[in-house]
């Protein structure tokens, strides 16, 4: 149980500086994404029209990243005090 502990300190760790990364990424790319919204409405042309779309599947694609990771930082943190509750009535039974 203990090793498992470790492992899941481990992922959350990683998960957890991935999370950092995919937040930097999706508020730059919100940026991009809204540049090219603009560019579109005062333009008006197919270019930057595709422009936008492709910045906005990216912000979404990165955004769905995110989310993900934030899941499995829940999925991880409600494992770790699942098995620290089980350790500790494992201590308090053997006393």
């Amino acid at each position: 149980m203990r090793e498992r502990l470790v492992r899941i300190q481990e992922q959350l760790r990683r998960v957890r500086a991935n999370e950092r990364v995919l937040v930097e990424q999706v508020s730059y790319l919100g940026d991009v994404a809204g540049d090219a919204e603009t560019r579109k409405l005062v333009a008006e042309t197919p270019l930057a029209d595709r422009e936008w779309r492709e910045a906005r599947t990216d912000l979404d694609r990165h955004t769905a990243l995110l989310d993900e990771a934030r899941r499995e930082v829940t999925d991880l943190l409600t494992e770790r005090d699942r098995l620290l509750d089980r350790l500790s009535e494992l201590d308090t039974a053997h006393g």
